[in-house]
């Protein structure tokens, strides 16, 4: 149960409705750099990488392309990615999900935001195929009307409970892609030991942190070789990074906040105790304190812990019972 001024069902679609966005404008942004990955890298060492694999490993979907490509073992990897109708996390599933939201969400968000979902929707849903060539300016596009949505929802939408469901459901998501950016490029993409600072492993390292738009915050804030450990450090414990683990979990305890002000406590506290512990625990966590753990095994506990507090939104929140019943 929210607040008295808005039903549980509609915070639910708005907070689900910032989430399916971030996470299209995420694999669109990761499709984008690692076309050039697959490219660049491959020509650098003089092999085929493994950036493709990596990628759909990030979104969840590995298990599921190895079961596609068993049936067609001609489906490419950015079909499966941006237009795959079989695949529930490519970029056309995540924005015809996100338009349907949309759609049942005309009263609380504004006809510029609707336009511009339902533009994309439909320019996505008219594609039959994506070929290699087109793969570049199609994902630039996408990002740029994600992009135009997020910067319309800030300047066309009321300052209510609604927003602030929405930015919870924004950066939850991105804090979980960060991390699962982070942990394909140390569980999958991780090189021999004998290349590690070597050409391939700096390119790797150069590519995750394009996929998380992190690549100018990071020089600005670091000196010298570009290093696994420095990269870390921004995409996860940098709190003035935008895109940082530790700056989404702080912004999404304070949009909770905001949003919550009139939910009973009883509904509250449960999701409220485990935002505010995790953001407890990134401010007390260090680059090299998660290296000790093992990042991999860090990485994993992040996000079973964002997980367990969406799962915690959903019990206590969108659908508990009215305060007596």
């Amino acid at each position: 149960m929210t607040g008295r001024l808005m039903l549980s069902r509609t915070a639910e679609n708005l907070y689900w409705l910032g989430r399916q966005l971030e996470r299209a404008e995420n694999i669109a942004r990761m499709v984008h750099v690692d076309y050039h990955a697959s490219i660049e890298s491959g020509a650098l060492v003089g092999h085929v990488p493994r950036t493709w694999d990596a990628l759909i490993a990030a979104t969840g979907a590995a298990q599921m392309f190895e079961a596609v490509r068993a049936g067609d073992p001609e489906r490419s990897a950015a079909d499966f990615l941006v237009l795959g109708r079989d695949n529930p996390n490519s970029i056309r599933s995540v924005v015809g999900a996100a338009r349907e939201l949309a759609r049942t969400l005309r009263p609380h968000i504004s006809r510029e935001v609707w336009e511009e979902v339902n533009t994309l929707h439909l320019s996505l849903n008219s594609r039959p195929s994506v070929s290699e060539f087109e793969l570049y300016d199609l994902c630039r596009a996408i990002k740029r009307a994600i992009e135009t949505v997020f910067g319309l929802y800030d300047n066309t939408v009321l300052f209510d409970e609604g927003r602030e469901w929405f930015r919870c459901g924004l950066f939850i998501e991105r804090a979980d892609m960060t991390s699962r950016i982070l942990d394909t490029k140390y569980h999958l993409l991780l090189p021999a030991a004998s290349e590690v600072g070597g050409p391939l492993d700096r390119y790797q390292w150069m590519a995750i942190l394009r996929s998380a738009s992190a690549w100018e915050a990071f020089r600005k804030g670091n000196r010298g070789e570009i290093s696994g450990t420095r990269v870390v450090n921004t995409l996860l414990f940098d709190a003035e990074f935008p895109r940082s683990v530790r700056f989404c979990v702080r912004a999404l305890l304070r949009h909770f906040g905001n949003a919550t002000g009139e939910t009973p406590p009883p509904q509250r506290i449960g999701p409220q105790r485990l935002i505010t512990l995790l953001d407890l625990d990134l401010a007390a966590m260090d680059t090299r304190q998660a290296m000790a753990i093992g990042l991999h095994e860090y990485l994993d506990s992040l996000q079973t812990r964002l997980s367990e507090i969406d799962q915690a939104l959903a019990n206590d929140i969108f659908r508990a019972l009215p305060t007596g019943v």
